[in-house]
């Protein structure tokens, strides 16, 4: 009898579980994630504060000279801002925040004994003007150090007013200064709204909360409002002329009528004390100081911080019209403004 044998199948090849590596993949990525995310927080929290702007955040690029004394040249370059208008390591020095820092750093060293602000804005906002302005007058106070202002291009509105801080104005011939007076910006577009169907429901607290509301006239009284913040701020503008350049009140007021001036009418004025570019100012600088006759200049520059370029990468771009708005120079943001801008202010609320 013949013996029969049976040959069993052969086995399936075992499957690889592909499962763990996914997910240690995965793991790893988000273990990555975390280590940069930790770094990002613990650069930006270097410092103790957060984004400081703390004295010593500026470097200092050579100017000019050879000397052991050295005057310090401060760009104040662009509207002048809030605090909050960017991150705050970035704080440029036209903010008071941003120009605290750079005086700070100013008087903390002992080798430098003036400053130079080159001022080349058309002014900005009424409470960043007033801080910056403070802040130059306590600098003077605490440092006994002067301060020489250089104006550039444009120096006029809030970049004349934080000038009057100074020990001396230096101008450009060709400097446009002035437009000394103030303003707040209001949007209407009531009749575009009218066209297209357009209207806004309040439910308001009282009669005035609403003041200032773009789709519709502003009343007489809500006018009057408005009228009598510019009236304050404008007597502000007044007297910090009045003192810093040791001129008549009513002088001055005939002189602040928001018109513009060249720096040569500016010193006909007594508005600036001398035509001459930044090596006049130093030279004024190192007069008012006694310094040695050939001090060493430099300029004072701040690098962007990492939180201004995350903010810079990650913020959304505004709309377009915001932008062109912006650009423009237009100021529809109902505060009050010590800025110069060209063509753009037609309003019964202008002084």
């Amino acid at each position: 009898m013949t013996e029969q044998t049976s040959t069993a199948p052969p086995a399936a090849p075992r499957r690889r579980r592909r499962w763990p590596w996914v997910v240690g993949i995965v793991g790893g990525l988000v273990l990555l994630g975390a280590l940069v995310l930790a770094a990002v927080l613990i650069a930006l929290s270097v410092g103790g504060g957060g984004f400081s702007s703390s004295s010593g955040s500026f470097t200092e690029e050579y100017v000019s000279g050879e000397g052991t004394d050295r005057v310090a040249v401060i760009p104040v370059d662009g509207t002048i801002l809030s605090d909050n208008s960017s991150p705050e390591d970035g704080l440029p020095t036209t903010t008071p925040r941003g120009l605290e820092s750079a005086l700070d750093q100013a008087a903390d060293d002992a080798s430098v004994g003036a400053v130079v602000l080159r001022v080349n804005s058309p002014g900005g906002g009424v409470t960043p003007s007033a801080e910056m302005h403070r802040n130059i007058l306590d600098f003077k106070a605490e440092s006994e150090k002067p301060v020489v202002i250089s104006m550039a291009d444009t120096a006029a509105s809030g970049g004349y007013y934080i000038a009057t801080a100074a020990d001396s104005i230096v101008a450009e011939r060709t400097t446009l200064t002035g437009s000394l007076g103030v303003y707040i910006g209001l949007l209407n577009v009531s009749e575009a709204a009218d066209d297209f169907g357009v209207a806004q429901n309040y439910i308001r607290s009282g009669e005035f909360k609403t003041m200032g509301d773009p789709l519709r006239e502003l009343s007489p009284e809500e006018a009057d409002i408005f009228q009598s913040i510019v009236d304050e701020d404008y007597e502000e503008f007044v007297n910090v002329i009045s003192e810093g350049r040791d001129l008549p009140e009513d002088e001055v007021r005939d002189l602040a009528d928001g018109r513009v001036y060249s720096g040569l009418q500016a010193e006909e004025l007594n508005l600036v004390d001398r035509i001459g570019g930044l090596e006049d100012a130093v030279e004024v600088a190192r007069d008012n100081a006694d310094l040695e006759d050939d001090p060493t200049v430099v300029r004072y520059v701040q690098e962007p911080g990492l939180g201004s370029l995350l903010t810079s990468r990650f913020l959304p771009e505004p709309p377009e019209v915001a932008q062109l708005l912006s650009a423009s120079g237009v100021q529809f943001n109902g505060t009050p403004q010590y800025l110069y801008v060209p063509g753009a202010i037609r309003s019964d609320l202008n002084r």
